[in-house]
């Protein structure tokens, strides 16, 4: 009997320190250059710098406050404001991307699911900056698209993928087989979490590149 009460005891105890963890009361947001054109960037969240990306694709997760939030990307050579952007955050985790063109840059805003991949997996995202007429297809060389058919300016879901030592990636036009870019040889981890994006505009002889982030 000591022991059945102790047990119950035990878990009531653990119950209650689940039920102690304070709520999430802030948001945080990550900032992406899918404009190459632009290799220094500083962003501004409602008038105050949480970023500045040099020669770099992303920036970690910076803290903000639930609420509209004004996004500001700047050049911080001119001072010119390159794009702005009005999004409303919840406690939860962002990234904002840049891109469009030199001519019309666009902020494009989605949310990020940062759970834990599933066992001896990764978890991985397709995001198609590159403008174009056509949609975008991603897949794991040899193997069916894993993103299939991506508008431009849209986000995938994150997927778990099993860690791998090397793999390479295509990207293909929605239905043709010609590759138009590749990622070569990387290393996917387990327990990471990443994000493929395709930039370039194709009218220019298919000047796409895809490149890989790591968001955590």
């Amino acid at each position: 009997m000591l022991l059945i009460t102790t047990a119950l005891l035990s878990c009531k105890k653990e119950e209650e320190e689940i039920q102690q963890v304070p709520a999430r009361s802030t948001a945080s947001v990550s900032f992406n250059n899918g404009l190459l054109a632009f290799n220094k960037l500083d962003f501004y969240v409602n008038g105050t710098k949480k970023a500045s990306l040099t020669d770099a694709l992303h920036s970690g997760y910076n803290e903000v406050q639930p609420g509209k939030m004004e996004i500001k990307v700047v050049n911080p050579i001119s001072g010119a404001t390159i794009g702005t952007g009005s999004f409303e955050f919840l406690a939860r985790d962002y990234s904002v991307f840049l891109c469009g063109s030199t001519a019309e840059p666009i902020l494009l805003f989605s949310e990020d699911n940062l759970n834990s991949p599933a066992t001896d997996n990764a978890k991985i995202r397709f995001v198609n900056l590159s403008p174009g007429l056509k949609n975008l297809s991603l897949n794991e060389r040899g193997k069916p698209a894993l993103f299939n058919n991506r508008p431009y300016k849209t986000s995938t879901s994150f997927e778990n993928l099993l860690a791998v030592s090397e793999i390479s990636f295509d990207l293909k036009e929605t239905g043709s087989e010609a590759t138009v870019a590749t990622l070569e040889k990387v290393k996917i981890e387990k327990d990471k979490i990443y994000t493929i994006i395709a930039t370039g505009e194709r009218a220019e002889n298919f000047n796409i590149k895809l490149s890989l982030i790591v968001n955590k």
